[in-house]
């Protein structure tokens, strides 16, 4: 029997979004050949370009709360790839990867198939199905990876919730060159039978797009419930939101989350908690639970504070939106210094204007992806063309953190979650701080 690390090793990291199969189709086959797991629970299915993870956390959170075992697909993950399937938040173990691997083996056997034919995405989507089912959860979250008719999760079939993020540019050599054909193509996840949750600060176009296959679909479309988040807050970097829930208004309540955008997130995840509610009416998910999971709700990579004096956070903004929502966040007033890196394949000369906004000193670098990473050159130039001329540039990552020793202003790392997830645990080798 294979080891996890020989299996990791073996498995194909490349995509097959761009071929002559019909990506979906080849894993219901295999689906099917295991048993079908993912009819064994209620599934939840979260699209969009930014906000899937913030969204996902919530909703688990949520339920965890109130004593279910919620399974959680989710991707990127942030330090090991095991992250990416999880129940209650902790991830599956090396050994029950392997297990679960051998069934995928056998069923990819018998129909005449091998790990070639199937990525690293896509397996990890099979084993998440076989593990959930096997592990007799409650509920089950997919979140989609590039989303869309040919994303991986839309092989699952038919989920009870859809919920719609915000949706924006990003994958556009997959998904669309605009915003209306990413929508369209986002949008046929939506399943009969299933209601759908859309995101509540949505393009309007994005709105229609996804309101109209909700209708033809014959789906029930939410976008506003009477949970409801009447103001927010910021009081020493962090948020505090007034809430209108079920027994009334709670406020001035403190939210895990950093980052203004992540207010739209709780929104989100709080109009699919109403409906949740209205279906579970004798057994509802309580207010002072609720409240509980919005104070101590925590989401690596996004507005993540990971270390004090100096104030170090990492924020994985890798496209235009989520580089636009930590500029909000951030603001003009205070000075920063910024590390920053992007990839190649990503729209990074849009999130390098929105980035020349800030009052900041950047350190510009590479993520840790030899494939892909956009070099400091090639991102050097891209500021030079934006007339930003305050940055300095960094061979690493570990050279752009000791660039900021000494410094009195806030640290952010931000742009690839290659370069991002590799913050803490240089600090911590490096005594750099």
């Amino acid at each position: 029997m294979m080891t996890y690390a020989e299996i990791m090793q073996q498995i194909p990291k490349q995509m097959k979004y761009v071929d002559d199969i019909d990506r979906v189709a080849l894993l219901n086959r295999i689906l099917k050949q295991l048993g079908q797991p993912q009819a064994n629970y209620p599934l939840m299915h979260i699209c969009g370009t930014n906000g899937k993870g913030s969204t996902g956390v919530l909703v688990r959170d949520f339920l965890v709360a109130s004593q279910k075992r919620v399974g959680h697909f989710s991707s990127p993950p942030m330090y090991d790839d095991l992250e990416q399937i999880a129940i209650n938040g902790k991830s599956m173990s090396e050994n029950e990867f392997v297990e679960v691997y051998q069934k995928l083996l056998e069923a990819l056997q018998a129909l005449n198939l091998t790990q070639a034919d199937i990525t690293i995405f896509e397996t990890f989507v099979l084993i998440a199905a076989v593990y959930f089912a096997e592990q007799a959860v409650d509920f089950a979250i997919f979140e989609c990876g590039l989303g869309g008719a040919l994303d991986a999760t839309n092989a699952l079939g038919m989920s009870d919730y859809t919920i719609f993020t915000k949706i924006d540019l990003d994958h556009m050599q997959v998904l669309g060159s605009t915003l209306s054909e990413i929508a369209t193509n986002k949008a046929q996840i939506i399943d009969p039978n299933s209601i759908v949750f859309n995101y509540p600060d949505q393009d309007t176009q994005v709105t229609d797009i996804l309101k109209q296959e909700a209708a033809q679909k014959q789906v029930a479309f939410i976008d506003k419930t009477p949970y409801r988040i009447t103001r927010v807050k910021t009081r020493d970097g962090h948020l505090y939101v007034d809430v209108q829930l079920a027994d009334g208004l709670y406020p001035n309540q403190p939210f895990g989350l950093l980052g203004a955008y992540q207010v739209e997130n709780l929104q989100n995840a709080l109009n699919w908690l109403y409906i949740y509610n209205q279906q579970h009416q004798n057994q509802p998910i309580a207010d002072t639970l609720i409240l509980q999971v919005i104070k101590q709700v925590s989401l690596p990579g996004r507005m993540q504070q990971v270390h004090q004096n100096p104030d170090i956070y990492i924020d994985g903004a890798h496209n235009e939106n989520a580089i636009a929502g930590l500029v909000a966040t951030l603001g003009t007033q205070q000075r920063y210094d910024v590390i920053v890196g992007f990839l190649k394949d990503k729209d990074y000369a849009d999130c390098v204007a929105l980035l020349g906004q800030l009052n900041a000193h950047f350190i510009l670098t590479e993520p840790i992806q030899p494939e892909r990473a956009l070099s400091y050159t090639d991102l050097a130039q891209t500021f030079k063309a934006e007339g930003i001329t305050d940055f300095s540039v960094a061979d690493d990552l570990t050279d752009a953190l000791r660039q900021v020793q000494g410094t009195k202003n806030p640290i952010i790392v931000t742009g690839s979650f290659y370069l991002i997830n590799h913050v803490v645990p240089l600090i911590q080798q490096e005594e750099l701080f």
